[in-house]
């Protein structure tokens, strides 16, 4: 049963490691769950959630000494180390919305702890849509005066924000390119703060609206854009390319289409509950049948496995034949670690690989963005 236990966490836990969780924090943590006595998930998910509080009081301790003592490097790092704690805590779908929330904003506070140290400006920007204000950031590679700049609109699925995005645009500033990272419909604070649910009207809205944005910013090139997704991001970076046929490139890491999805296998707690009801909007499956309307004419890159066990490989390659222009693919055929029968998850996949396909994915980006020098 130790393993079983564990193996419930599996899709926090690969999640947390993508956006950078210590893994011997993770590991500490586990070792406290397999110590419960009397199991339930409410036991779980507090000792989670109790364990993860003491390693945030003691990194943000650790960043605020070494703020007062003129060491902005540990900082950043520790600033950092508290935002990944504080994210690990967000990805437990707890049915307290009100708990939910006390977390995210926690994240949020880290997170903007964490930029004020970067050495890269990254601007916080809000994006007017037909449904309300979508919150988001925007990364530079440096400090913002050199533009205009080449830019690449990340995305990423329900249950996720903007700070998650992070691990899309890191690799991207460093490489030379801009970043804007929004929380979509039914993600982060356009959900949790504005309301905003996720629908196939609302996410239509949103990629215009984000265009939009993005032409009234002198500091962006509109010449070089590029959208860039993971999970049902994915599908939202092909969407929005399709939509814009000014888009320079696309890349879509293990790109969701729910009605491409097989509905059997997306687990029970995505579909119902207080916090999937507070996410989705009414008729959202019917809605999101306009996600997969359109091809791409412009360069595309897909990443996929025969282990995504939502979107399985003839259902991405029908994605992947949309594509009318240059086009490249990347097979995952390593098996996912963090899996059991009950908890595989379609993200796992490309998630335990992202430490090496995300600069795969960063330079296809840069070779068609990037000016060379």
């Amino acid at each position: 049963m130790k393993w079983a236990i564990r193996d419930l966490l599996n899709p926090v836990v690969t999640r947390s490691m993508i956006f950078g969780a210590n893994p011997f924090d993770i590991e500490y943590i586990l070792k406290k769950i397999d110590g419960i006595k009397v199991m339930s998930g409410k036991q779980i998910q507090n000792v989670w959630l109790g364990e993860w509080a003491e390693k945030i009081r003691k990194y943000t301790d650790l960043a605020r000494q070494a703020a007062e003592s003129g060491h902005r490097i540990s900082a950043r790092e520790y600033y950092k180390l508290a935002a990944e704690c504080h994210y690990a805590c967000f990805m437990i779908n707890t049915e307290d919305i009100d708990k939910k929330a006390e977390i995210y904003d926690g994240l949020v506070q880290a997170y903007r702890q964490y930029i004020a140290c970067c050495d890269n400006r990254v601007e916080y920007v809000e994006i007017k849509t037909e449904y309300g204000v979508l919150p988001a950031y925007l990364h530079f590679p440096d400090d913002g005066s050199h533009g205009p700049y080449p830019c690449v609109m990340t995305y990423s699925g329900i249950g996720s924000c903007k700070e998650e995005l992070e691990m899309l645009s890191d690799p991207l500033t460093k490489r030379g390119l801009a970043v804007l990272t929004p929380d979509m419909p039914g993600a982060g604070a356009a959900v949790i703060r504005n309301g905003i649910k996720c629908g196939g009207p609302m996410l239509e809205s949103a990629f215009d609206s984000i265009y939009a944005f993005l032409t009234e910013r002198p500091d962006i090139d509109q010449d070089r854009l590029a959208n860039f997704g993971l999970c049902m991001g994915g599908g939202y970076a092909f969407r929005a390319s399709a939509k814009h046929p000014e888009t320079r490139c696309c890349v879509s890491l293990f790109p969701l289409l729910m009605n491409f999805a097989d509905q059997n296998a997306i687990p029970v707690w995505m579909k119902r509950g207080k916090w999937s009801s507070f996410q989705y909007a009414d008729d959202y499956l019917e809605g999101m049948k306009r996600i997969e309307e359109g091809t791409v004419a412009c360069d595309f890159l897909m990443a996929y496995s025969d282990d995504d066990n939502w979107m399985d490989t003839d259902a991405s390659m029908r994605l992947y034949n949309k594509a009318t222009g240059y086009k490249e693919k990347i097979y995952i055929a390593e098996k996912p670690a963090y899996v059991s029968e009950e908890t595989i998850m379609h993200a796992m996949p490309v998630g335990e690989q992202f430490h090496w396909v995300k600069h795969r994915a960063a330079d296809f980006l840069a070779d068609r963005l990037a000016e060379r020098k």
